[in-house]
């Protein structure tokens, strides 16, 4: 008989010098795009300009979304910024720049 698997929980994201520059990037592409776009446009940009395809653009594609999410909802215990926002609702997939981000752009 097979073992029942156990609940996996997920280890709190941590603020990496990778996850700095990938939240730059996203920071980047979304100003470019007007301060919010979806975030298969934002992410599709960004693997372009690097050239990225095949697995590695999968690998790439799951470490901005953790960017994302980290500089989204930040874990107080992270020491990440929030600098995004999703405008629509946690289920959103449209990505925009958070509220400390955006008057930069408008300005």
């Amino acid at each position: 008989m097979s073992q029942p698997s156990a609940a996996r929980t997920r280890k709190p994201a941590k603020l990496t010098p990778i996850k700095v520059r990938m939240a730059e990037q996203i920071r980047e592409q979304l100003a470019a795009q007007g301060g919010s776009a979806h975030r298969d446009v934002v992410i599709g940009r960004i693997l372009q300009s690097k050239g990225v395809s095949g697995a590695a653009a999968e690998r790439a594609r799951r470490a901005l979304l953790s960017a994302f999410e980290l500089h989204a909802m930040p874990d107080p215990d992270s020491g990440a910024p929030r600098l995004f926002d999703l405008p629509f609702g946690p289920e959103s997939c449209r990505w925009a720049l958070g509220e400390p981000v955006r008057p930069v752009i408008t300005s």
